[in-house]
């Protein structure tokens, strides 16, 4: 197996202003053995496992591109797959970040889909690491652009409903989006940080297009998407406030409820947007270790939660865990983490975006 910068790439590429880059090949290995660097490697993330005859002919290649505040992959794994990513995981390694994933064959989806509901060549799969996911995949080849929720969801509408849709590759935006990774996976080990820099961000804006399906009013109209980004903000700056509501809000802004409520319909709403932000608040304290001192009933009111149990209960719908079992699944992963925790390893540098 290799592990290793591309020897195609040129020296200047491993100077300090370079993107980092590094390859995972399995040729040469058995199998069987191919299998377990396999599942050793994509194991940061998820319970991975071959369905049906895959073994005899078990092969496996990743590269990966450090953009930053982005990873770029190409993955390849030509067997038939099984991916889960349960609430335990999920706890265990915290994770808050969004990969779209363009086919490029095989295909990849829900595994209680019907086939006609998989990602085949061309389209694109958003995968929510922060949700659950149970997929299989077929004979899979594809780019990968992975990064933290925080840069791509206020451009999206309904940030959080992505998880697993499937984003047809004849659709305009999906083709411009799939030539851009695939220019930008080739040109990235020879980019410097200044380049990626620049790139980056237009690279979200045509993503959160082709998620959208359009070129949509939020995203053409700049005065409506900059109101909308600054009343976000001011939530998320004071989402602890017990006394946060619709109400305020707009009376902060000096505009109707009604327009308050019109511009949050792609968010799901002005209380499910201020519940959202506050739950995330109390995972992110439940699984840092300099909040281990605090209780959990603290930290519910610390987050703006009056009752304790609702808090619990709005908590295990929106996660799958209590707050008590992702506080032990965060433990967990902090434990297993120095496994990971290799500069030179694709999976860890996943690991490290926030």
């Amino acid at each position: 197996m290799a592990e290793d910068v591309d020897p195609a790439v040129p020296a200047a590429a491993s100077a300090a202003n370079q993107v980092r880059y590094v390859a995972m090949d399995t040729a040469g290995l058995a199998p069987r053995s191919a299998m377990t660097v396999w599942q050793e490697s994509i194991g940061v993330f998820y319970d991975a496992r071959p369905h049906g005859e895959a073994e005899s002919r078990f092969h496996f290649f990743a590269d990966a591109s450090h953009l930053g505040e982005a990873i770029l992959t190409r993955y390849s794994c030509k067997v038939h797959n099984h991916y889960d990513r349960s609430p335990a995981r999920i706890g265990r390694d915290g994770l808050d970040h969004v990969t779209l994933q363009v086919i490029l064959g095989g295909r990849h989806g829900r595994r209680d889909a019907a086939s006609n509901e998989y990602a085949e060549a061309g389209d694109v799969i958003i995968a929510d690491l922060a949700q659950s996911q149970a997929t299989a995949a077929f004979d899979l080849d594809t780019f990968n652009l992975t990064f933290p929720r925080r840069m791509l969801a206020p451009l999206l509408k309904a940030p959080d409903e992505h998880n697993l849709r499937v984003v047809p590759g004849k659709a305009p935006l999906t083709a411009l989006l799939r030539g851009h990774l695939a220019s930008l996976h080739r040109e990235a080990p020879r980019m410097s940080h200044d380049e990626v820099e620049a790139v980056i961000q237009p690279t979200l804006e045509l993503a959160a297009a082709a998620l959208n399906m359009s070129v949509t009013e939020e995203n053409a109209a700049s005065i409506r998407l900059a109101l909308t980004g600054q009343i976000r903000r001011h939530i998320d700056e004071h989402v602890a406030d017990p006394a946060l509501s619709a109400e305020t809000v707009a009376a902060a802004f000096g505009i109707s409820l009604r327009k308050l409520y019109y511009l949050f319909e792609p968010h799901g709403g002005v209380s499910s947007y201020v519940t959202g932000g506050r739950l995330r608040r109390a995972r992110a304290m439940l699984v840092d270790p300099d909040c281990a001192t605090m209780s959990i009933a603290d930290i519910s009111e610390s987050c703006g939660f009056a009752y304790r149990t609702n808090f619990v209960r709005a908590f295990r719908k929106l996660f799958g865990v209590t707050p008590r079992e992702a506080r032990a699944h965060a433990a967990e992963g902090r434990r297993s983490a120095g496994r990971y925790a290799d500069e030179r390893n694709m999976w860890h540098w996943i690991r490290q975006l926030r």
